[in-house]
């Protein structure tokens, strides 16, 4: 089946860290890098606000060589960004 409007998961990512961000990692990543970067975004929810989440997932990160996690995403280097993710987490407790 064939779908033209995002399924509304997706859609919340797309309205934190925009279109281009998200048409990039499903170009280079598909539906796994979308769903990963779901994952991460809900886990942030829960510690920051929209903004902090887009800046975390678009701020190139030390521990992913400067890569941005959406990037490392894109790259399939999921479990890299849950290792960043949870550090971060960690910090903000």
């Amino acid at each position: 089946m064939y779908r033209d409007e995002p399924l509304d998961d997706e859609a919340e990512l797309r309205e934190v860290v925009g279109d281009a961000a998200v048409d990039a990692l499903l170009a280079a990543g598909g539906s796994d890098a979308v769903l990963a970067a779901l994952d991460a975004l809900r886990i942030l929810q829960g510690w920051v606000d929209d903004a902090g989440c887009a800046s975390w997932l678009t701020t190139g990160q030390r521990r992913l060589e400067d890569r941005t996690p959406l990037a490392a995403l894109a790259e399939g280097r999921s479990e890299d960004v849950d290792d960043v993710l949870r550090a971060f987490v960690a910090a903000q407790s």
